[in-house]
């Protein structure tokens, strides 16, 4: 039996800012990976995963990711965020359904403690949700800048779905 988890936190602090990245090229897909950041993801206040990640990338991720899970059109299915500044064909970042969609197991190929904590998945798309939002405005402001024109034209991993309806299963 999974325990479950009380509390995610993530924190994030820029480690790059609007001078790294050119004005000519603030709608060029090149720059994703200049946005970065410390990224630290907290689990009942522990530290679970903390490196220096290319934030605006995650963020393309998960906004597919809740988009797909806001449609109301698919299951919800597993997140993986993959990063092009490594060479790994493991996702650094992922999340798990299981239980029927009912609870969400967070893994990392670089996590600092000894375990995969479990939450509620309505608890954890929730924090997510507010995340990829906190994140969308913190990006925008502090490298002036939109994320918009990067959504659907940055190259990410691709991502299986099942239709609810159909039960057959899509590549987004």
């Amino acid at each position: 039996m999974d325990s479950i988890s009380n509390q995610l936190e993530f924190v994030y602090q820029f480690t790059t800012d609007e001078s790294y990245i050119p004005k000519k090229l603030k709608k060029n897909a090149a720059i994703v990976l200049r946005v970065s950041g410390d990224f630290d993801i907290k689990v009942d206040g522990i530290s679970y995963f903390r490196d220096d990640i290319a934030l605006l990338e995650f963020y393309l991720y998960l906004e597919r990711w809740l988009a797909i899970i806001e449609s109301g059109k698919y299951d919800i299915p597993e997140f993986h965020y993959y990063t092009l500044e490594i060479d790994e064909d493991e996702p650094l970042i992922s999340i798990i359904p299981f239980d029927n969609n009912d609870k969400a197991r967070l893994t990392s190929i670089w996590r600092k403690e000894p375990f995969d904590p479990v939450f509620k998945m309505d608890y954890i798309v929730n924090r997510l949700t507010d995340l990829r939002d906190q994140l969308k405005k913190d990006i925008e402001a502090h490298y002036n800048i939109s994320v918009e024109p990067f959504i659907d034209k940055f190259p990410i991993r691709a991502l299986a779905v099942i239709d609810k309806k159909r039960g057959k299963k899509k590549w987004f």
